[in-house]
Parts: structure tokens; C-alpha cells; sequence
């Protein structure tokens, strides 16, 4: 009976030990462990600068695999949440649209699977604009149910993930700051929304290590 005991207690520990490692095996290979519920913003009671935000584009491999991410609602939901993040850092002042420029960058990036503005496209639409800087991007990554899209890790089990970079030019001196951020979800929606501002918040903390912002 002492015997039994031991095996039944060894037999239990090897599973529990089991389990841990592979629970902790995910979250490590991961590293996204933040993203679940956001990071927080930064306080910030400074000068705001005046800022410009084009639609992110679409990586083509992303639209090739999921193409009901070319739907203008999708492209167009995903802009008004990088809006809406950096208007919560309280450190931008956005420039008001002038014919329809947002929507035309709109169509060509987003709907067209083009990927990432070209740097002086960006800031010439920012001169015209009158912004003191621009701020775009791309949704770089993007896997649905297992599947996997992207330089960097793997989906979990038939959730989203969405990979987004945006990076913030000075239309003057053209020199920009990139930031990063990968989000989870159960749709499209709800991990975008935590990719992107996991991406402004690293955007904001790199401003302020470099000092960008007066």
C-alpha cells in the first residue's frame, strides 16, 4: 500500500509539474502576456503637437490569407482606434481633413493590400495637411484560428492575433520614431484595439526617452 501511495503521489507530481511547464512555456514563448488587458498610458500635462494620422496599411501576405480584411469597415474601424489611442495619451492635436485625403489613403493603402505608406508619401500628406508630424503604419501580422501570419510567433488556439507597427516623422527634419504592438482577441476588433495600443504606449515612452515631443 506504501508503495501505491508513492507511485500515486510521484504520478501526481509529474502531472502537475507537467501542466506548469506547459503553461509556462506559452506564456514565455508568447511574451504577450500584458496585451490581455492593455498597457497603461502614461500621464502627460505638456505642449501637444500637432499630429496628422493616415489609415495603416495591410501586408499583402495578411490579405492574401484573410481577405475579409480588405473590407473598407475594417480598414477604416482600425484607423479610428489608432485615433482614438493616441487621443488618450493627451499629447496630440489632430488636423482636420482636407478633400477627403484620409479616405484616398484609405482606398490606395488599406484596400489595395500595400502595405506600409512610403516614408515622404507620409510627409508630404502631413505638409499638406499642415501637421507638424505624421503618424502611420501596418498591420504586419495577422492569424485566425491556429493559423499563422507573420515573422513572429504563432496564434493561440482559435483566438486572433494581430501584429500592428506605427511610427511617428517629423515632416521637417524626417526623422521618425517606430513602435510596436501585438494584441489577442476573440475577433479582429478586440485584438486590434489592444495591438494598437500597446504600440502607442511604446510609441509614447520612446518620445519621451528621446524627447521628441516639446
Amino acid at each position: 500500500m506504501k508503495i501505491r501511495a508513492t507511485v500515486m503521489i510521484v504520478m501526481l507530481s509529474l502531472a502537475v509539474s507537467a501542466c506548469a511547464v506547459t503553461y509556462g512555456d506559452e506564456q514565455a514563448g508568447y511574451g504577450q502576456v500584458a496585451n490581455e488587458t492593455g498597457q497603461e498610458i502614461p500621464e502627460y500635462h505638456g505642449k501637444k503637437t500637432v499630429v496628422a494620422v493616415l489609415p495603416l496599411g495591410l501586408s499583402q501576405r495578411a490579405a492574401e490569407r484573410y481577405p475579409h480584411l480588405l473590407a473598407k469597415d475594417v480598414g477604416l474601424g482600425i484607423h479610428n482606434r489608432v485615433v482614438d489611442a493616441l487621443y488618450d495619451t493627451n499629447r496630440f492635436r489632430f488636423v482636420e481633413d482636407k478633400g477627403n485625403v484620409i479616405k484616398d489613403v484609405l482606398k490606395r493603402q488599406w484596400m489595395s493590400s500595400a502595405g506600409m505608406v512610403a516614408q515622404d508619401t507620409a510627409v508630404k500628406i502631413g505638409q499638406l495637411l499642415g501637421a507638424a508630424k505624421v503618424i502611420y503604419g501596418e498591420v504586419y501580422d495577422f492569424s485566425q484560428g491556429g493559423e499563422r501570419i507573420g515573422p513572429t510567433g504563432r496564434n493561440r488556439g482559435g483566438r486572433t492575433r494581430v501584429g500592428v507597427q506605427i511610427r511617428l516623422v517629423d515632416t521637417t527634419t524626417l526623422e521618425y520614431v517606430p513602435a510596436s504592438g501585438v494584441g489577442y482577441g476573440r475577433d479582429v476588433g478586440e485584438a486590434s484595439e489592444r495591438a494598437i495600443r500597446d504600440a502607442v504606449v511604446n510609441l509614447v515612452r520612446r518620445l519621451e526617452k528621446k524627447h521628441m515631443n516639446p
